[in-house]
């Protein structure tokens, strides 16, 4: 069987790590265009193991202030995706997100209604209906990361995640890549304050307390079928690389 895999946005952050990890495919926009159908079933065959979609328009702001773009992107490419990988009997591994909760309780797991506070999780959450409807063979892998180096000086202890950085959580699921899960999968490490987090790069961040009344302080994701799954599977440590 054919272990190679094609990422969507492979040269992002995730997508990079990938790259060292995984045998794959990384076409570029001009090459796989999402939006545009044809671009993609001339480019997609039956030989890849799976279709790993990570493009996205990802950033909350702009995605907010360019609301066609972001659901043309985010949800019209995943139905645009769906639908030609099921024609062509593969797979696909989403990469959603831990915003299509609205990080009031915390904890969330694969079975708790999904309600997004913004536009991007609201474009996430549609993504995820597109590949659920247009594709017999599925996985949904909702999760958050952080880049390698923290760019604020403070980080706050009073808001937290199942977030860590992005090499960790791409092993992560690289791990998921290899266990044929089908579903809804919530992955990340476990719960902590970004302080917390913060200071595992650099000692040098300075506490901060969180006071904006609405501001979503609990987006942490259940990831206790993740950690029985891993389990199961013999695969212990986060860490690991394989080839």
């Amino acid at each position: 069987m054919n272990e190679k895999y094609l990422i969507t946005g492979g040269s992002g952050k995730l997508g990079t790590h990938w790259k060292e990890l995984l045998s794959c495919d990384t076409p570029t926009h001009q090459q796989f265009d999402i939006t545009d159908p044809k671009k993609i079933r001339n480019y997609l065959n039956e030989d890849y193991k799976a279709v790993i979609h990570l493009a996205a328009i990802s950033d909350q702001q702009y995605a907010a202030n360019h609301q066609k773009e972001s659901y043309i992107v985010n949800v019209l490419g995943c139905r645009n995706l769906a639908k030609i990988a099921n024609e062509k009997n593969l797979k696909i591994i989403y990469i959603s997100t831990d915003y299509v909760f609205p990080g009031t309780k915390g904890n969330y797991s694969e079975t708790d209604l999904p309600s997004p506070a913004n536009w991007y999780g609201y474009t996430k959450l549609a993504g995820e209906w597109e590949i659920r409807l247009n594709s017999q063979n599925w996985c949904i892998i909702r999760t958050s990361f952080r880049p390698l180096k923290w760019s604020f000086p403070t980080a706050f202890t009073n808001v937290f995640t199942s977030a860590d950085y992005v090499d960790v959580i791409a092993n992560e699921i690289f791990l998921c890549s290899k266990m044929n899960i089908e579903g809804i999968i919530h992955i990340g490490t476990q719960k902590k304050s970004f302080y917390d987090l913060a200071i595992k790069m650099n000692k040098k961040i300075e506490p901060e307390l969180c006071t904006l009344p609405d501001f979503q302080k609990n987006r942490d994701l259940c990831i206790e079928k993740w950690s029985k799954l891993k389990e199961m599977h013999g695969f212990w440590s986060i860490n690991l690389k394989y080839k």
